[in-house]
């Protein structure tokens, strides 16, 4: 079947789902010809094939390696947009515990807090609302001394016994990082004693809150010598990662989530900072989401803490406690860096890698609850007994139940961005998307890069094949090389301020055979697209789980070819052909039935592999009215052989979406469906 591509539901850190909150999409509409553009992310916006190439006669900004769209950049935006960017006035208040269900997965030890009410923000008030920049405050921190540290220490038996222990431990990702507390990091034989030292403190945050916090210097660097810093944020039901010399899974974990190990980051010369977010592991404090008003501010007390540190480097004066500082991170450790970036902009560069714009987009797509997911990541928080707010479990369940989320856990999924933050983020920012994500899917990305573009904000776009999902690939081509070497150079550059760095090209994939492709822009230059359609009437009977694609049917991480589904096959093409961007689909339908959703996929006739896992909710009303849909479905990245043909399928049931309760028939006729294409002549075929 493949790996899974992240390893990421083994480990727990697909959970990363619940990390994130987004900004409530367009009020939802109906299935007329409107319907489902305002249910994605950045819903004005377009897929990258669909984007028109930029004037190149027109220079691109100096700082900026990469390729940019000038013609997009606002009056007045410069090449280094300063951190003392001004913030709109009408910040979002501090938020209570809410006990509105959050919908999108976990339960946990609940603790008794009184929720207190608070008005919450519309979509409309949130798309202008901006979070002042966070400014540094007096730093507390208290060291932690692991109560079984002296083992390691004991003459003869602790170097020879206890020190390759507790190396081995923390060899184990996660299990090591629970343990670590008890046992602390292992002594490093023949380290020199004027090395600098590894230590574990608790953060006190904004609200009296500890955040427990894990610094490890540099390979080599000495008492007296200074690095920058990199943050390295956990996946959602993870602790945070203590590896300190590298653990047996690194390279897996690499093409699997798309991120570098701890041990490359600091023999590439940077100290790495982690920590257990709030309400999980060794911090307290009850789990907000990666609320800009909660876990935002508790990274804000780490940076400061961390500028109070001999180890590490500053950006001027010592009094601005203002670090040389990046961020990296997968899923819940993306989500951090966005929301983070908008609030304190003492944060030099960001690379999230599968995050999200918003989770009502991810998770609730054309009003269709991602139940698949939502069930495995609330037993994650289950399992990890995160302390969450005590009403998630009942809004999973409601989900699972109906399939639909209430306005209220709408609107607390909006409350937490990053799609409304977007345009308060100065630093520089690589996004790291997976092509076969079905959690956060390359729409997400998509949408939050189009923003930092327009912005004139320097952006990089980079898709693997990995993520929340399982890639086909082999397992060590799925791009994780490629991400290891463009995320150390995007903080080189941009961290570390060396100008002769290079990024490589602005817009960069791996393709379903392990292809490394780019081009020099985000802008793709369309090339002349895969057209497919019919007339003919067919009718489609809606049955509950019957024939649902997914892996093995069950799981939302990958899948299938549906059984039960309507098909329309695109004519062979004739060339080597590179469909990037978000397809477009259109059809002329009836029906009478229970359900309100189809699904769209698409398979390739030659695999017979879902392109991308990829699977997308169509809103339909089934009252006998004949109506028309046009879509665009979920962003996909193949490159198809000549003579390879593309199925598309229409099916009531889905693995990633249950339909609960669809019962009925729908008369689907008029289809047609554009696959975008990119000019072959602007792609590249690259070696890393």
């Amino acid at each position: 079947m493949g790996r899974v591509g992240g390893l990421a539901v083994a480990l727990g850190i697909g959970v990363a789902i619940v990390s994130g909150a987004g900004q409530a999409a367009a009020a939802p509409s109906d299935s007329s010809s409107s319907s489902s553009t305002a249910h994605h992310a950045g819903s004005a916006r377009t897929s990258p094939a669909a984007r028109t190439k930029t004037d190149s006669a027109t220079a691109s900004k100096v700082a900026q390696p990469v390729a940019v769209r000038p013609a997009l950049v606002r009056v007045g935006a410069t090449g280094a947009v300063t951190k003392a960017r001004s913030a709109v006035d009408d910040s979002p208040a501090t938020p209570a515990d809410n006990p509105v269900t959050l919908a999108l997965a976990a339960a946990s030890r609940r603790e008794s807090v009184a929720p207190t009410q608070r008005t919450l923000a519309t979509p409309a008030t949130q798309a202008t609302a901006a979070v002042a920049p966070a400014t540094p405050s007096d730093v507390v921190a208290i060291p932690q001394t692991p109560p079984l540290a002296f083992l390691q220490h004991i003459p003869v038996l602790g170097p020879v016994l206890f020190t390759p222990i507790v190396a081995f431990i923390h060899q184990i990702p996660i299990f090591g990082d629970i343990l670590h507390p008890l046992l602390g990091y292992p002594v490093q034989p023949g380290a020199s004693p004027n090395a600098a030292q590894p230590r574990d403190v608790k953060v006190v945050s904004f609200d009296g809150t500890e955040i427990y916090v894990h610094f490890m210097p540099a390979t080599g660097l000495q008492k007296g010598d200074q690095a920058p810093t990199i943050l390295d944020g956990p996946g959602l039901g993870m602790p945070g990662q203590t590896s300190i010399y590298g653990s047996f899974l690194d390279g897996v974990l690499t093409n699997a989530l798309g991120m570098p190990s701890i041990l490359d980051l600091r023999n590439a010369g940077y100290n790495v900072v982690t920590w257990d977010p709030r309400g999980e592991y060794s911090s307290g404090g009850t789990l907000q989401i990666d609320s800009p008003d909660y876990e935002a501010k508790d990274v804000s007390a780490i940076i400061s803490w961390l500028a109070t540190q001999p180890e590490v480097a500053l950006d001027g004066d010592p009094a601005n406690l203002d670090p040389k500082i990046g961020m990296v991170g997968a899923s819940y450790g993306g989500g951090i860096q966005l929301v983070t970036a908008a609030t304190d902009h003492r944060v030099d560069a960001i690379v999230p890698t599968i995050a999200w714009n918003s989770l009502n987009t991810s998770l609730y797509k054309a009003q269709s609850f991602k139940s698949g997911w939502g069930t495995i990541l609330a037993a994650a928080l289950v399992l990890t007994l995160a302390r969450t707010n005590p009403a998630i479990i009942p809004a999973t369940i409601y989900g699972d139940l109906t399939g639909t989320l209430t306005q209220a856990e709408q609107d607390l999924l909006a409350e937490r961005g990053p799609n409304y933050l977007l345009d308060q983020i100065t630093a520089p920012t690589l996004f790291i998307e997976g092509t076969v994500d079905t959690l956060f899917t390359l729409q997400e990305a998509d949408a939050n890069a189009q923003v930092l573009i327009d912005n004139g904000i320097d952006t990089k776009v980079l898709w693997f094949c990995g993520g929340h999902g399982v890639c086909t690939n082999d397992l060590f081509n799925t791009g994780g090389t490629l991400i290891e070497k463009r995320t150390l150079a995007w903080l080189d550059r941009y961290v570390k301020g060396d100008t002769t760095t290079s990024t490589g090209p602005q817009f960069e994939w791996v393709d379903q055979r392990g292809q490394y492709l780019s081009s020099a822009s985000y802008d793709l230059t369309p090339g002349e697209p895969v057209v497919a359609s019919s007339t003919k009437a067919r009718v489609l009977h809606l049955v509950p789980f019957l024939g649902a694609g997914g892996l093995l049917r069950v799981l939302p991480i990958g899948s299938s070819p549906a059984i039960n589904a309507l098909n329309l096959t695109t004519p062979a093409v004739t060339t080597t052909t590179y469909v990037v961007g978000a397809p477009q689909l259109s059809f002329t339908y009836s029906g009478t039935g229970s359900g309100n959703h189809l699904y769209a996929q698409l398979v390739d006739n030659s695999t017979g592999q879902v392109l991308g896992n990829q699977v997308t909710p169509i809103l339909v009303t089934l009252d006998g009215t004949e109506r028309t849909v046009n879509v665009p479905l979920e962003m996909v990245a193949q490159t198809l052989k000549p003579g390879q043909k593309v199925t598309l399928q229409l099916f009531s049931s889905s693995a990633s979406y249950r339909a609960v309760g669809a019962l009925g028939e729908v008369t689907v006729s008029n289809i047609e469906l554009s696959l975008p294409t990119v000019d072959p002549s602007t792609v590249s075929v690259d070696s890393v």
